[in-house]
């Protein structure tokens, strides 16, 4: 079967483009601003280059087409935090990704817990087994597309201790995104 896609939809293209380009890490992505962190996942995430080392994510527009709150941030503050999610946090997650006015903190709203490993960058997520400290490097926006690929540079890095072997090899129970599926355990679908 072949597609063309310029025959359809953008939610139609998401679902066959999600559901063939995996396992993709998902990006729990945490900022702040005047005091509100900000948290949300974001499974358009990856690696770009290493030296310098930097990552995308595209991000998406809210439903009245301005910046969803992590892009806004992330444009103001120049700094986020991605937290690699692992399964204990699956439902932490998902929560995060409804939608809570720009003056509502997830992390409050539902209880998640956070703690800050570094003063210039927003928390991490307790519990979890890496996140990235990032810089805004630039955006991208395409025309036609209502989300913008976002380029950060990643500025360092926390690891929970003993998911480092000698050789740098990390061992972390990441959750990626298949489809509408969470890869770490296929039977766990978001509502």
């Amino acid at each position: 079967m072949q597609l063309d896609f310029s025959t359809l939809s953008a939610n139609d293209i998401y679902k066959l483009v999600s559901y063939s380009i995996f396992p993709r890490p998902i990006a729990w992505i945490v900022t702040e601003d005047e005091g509100v962190v900000n948290l949300a996942p974001f499974s358009y995430f990856a690696p770009m280059t290493s030296k310098p080392p930097v990552a995308v994510v595209s991000i998406g527009q809210k439903e009245d087409g301005s910046p969803k709150d992590t892009l806004a941030n992330l444009l103001k503050t120049k700094k986020a935090t991605i937290c690699i999610a692992n399964k204990t946090h699956a439902d932490f997650m998902s929560k995060s990704a409804q939608p809570l006015p720009k003056s509502v903190s997830e992390c409050a709203h539902f209880s998640i817990p956070t703690e800050r490993i570094r003063e210039d960058f927003p928390p991490i997520v307790q519990g979890i087994q890496a996140a990235f400290f990032v810089t805004l490097r630039e955006t991208y926006p395409i025309q036609g597309s209502v989300t913008t690929p976002v380029f950060v540079n990643l500025e360092g890095a926390y690891y929970e201790d003993g998911i480092i072997d000698a050789g740098l090899h990390v061992t972390v129970e990441a959750l990626g995104r298949m489809g509408k599926y969470y890869l770490i355990d296929p039977t766990y679908q978001e509502a």
